[in-house]
């Protein structure tokens, strides 16, 4: 990917093509994240953006906007993210880009969670959901629910927080999305606390609980579980 995507980059740099420069820099940036590589990812987001706004593309502006968020959460810079994201938001609002509008809302509502603030991260995480029901996008689905069940284990309803996470490692397998390796030690991290909270047999109860689920019915039952 990395190679096509400087391949790419090099022609439109060539061909003076301002916004396929921005597109493949954005494209890099991705990668970058994906790999760990954030002083790369920050340096490729950020040149990306500044081409966005000289061109004046909303939707691109608010896309690298939500991938400096990322990264900035990523790094421990929770103000810094909440701003940029703040400012994604704002703009998919006025795009009406509702995928753009569910995203923005499940990554404030996992940062409000890793600020330790679980009423208002399961309040952004409710609304993103909400959203992405209607949409039927199910790969953020399984994000959303997996955000979700974190806030649940910060409310030590760890039973809750296992079904949810099963349901969501089910959606994943059904439909080849994996977890980024960026993300699975955090995962790990939660599934071994919650394993040693309920006890071998009735974690693996629970996850196979969610895993049976369909995506609608893990949707359903997030939603119940919050009222």
């Amino acid at each position: 990917s990395r190679q096509l995507s400087e391949e790419s980059l090099a022609l439109h740099r060539k061909l003076g093509n301002k916004q396929g420069i921005s597109n493949s820099l954005f494209t890099l940036a991705l990668g970058a994240f994906e790999q760990g590589d954030y002083v790369a990812a920050r340096r490729l987001s950020e040149e990306s953006l500044a081409l966005d706004r000289e061109l004046g593309d909303k939707s691109s502006i608010a896309n690298s906007l939500m991938n400096l968020g990322i990264l900035a959460r990523a790094q421990g810079d929770y103000v810094s993210a909440r701003s940029l994201y703040e400012e994604c938001l704002a703009l998919k609002r006025g795009l009406g880009d509702e995928p753009g509008i569910a995203n923005t809302l499940g990554n404030l509502g996992i940062l409000a969670f890793s600020q330790g603030d679980y009423i208002s991260a399961r309040s952004l995480l409710e609304e993103c959901i909400a959203v992405l029901r209607a949409l039927g996008s199910r790969q953020p689905i399984a994000e959303c629910l997996e955000g979700l069940a974190y806030v649940c284990l910060g409310e030590e309803a760890v039973r809750q927080a296992v079904v949810l996470l099963g349901a969501a490692d089910g959606l994943r397998e059904s439909i080849g999305a994996p977890l980024p390796p960026t993300e699975w030690e955090e995962l790990d991290t939660k599934l071994a606390a919650a394993r040693s909270a309920l006890g071998e047999a009735a974690f693996d109860t629970a996850h196979q609980e969610g895993r049976a689920m369909s995506w609608k019915q893990a949707v359903e039952l997030a939603l119940r579980e919050s009222q």
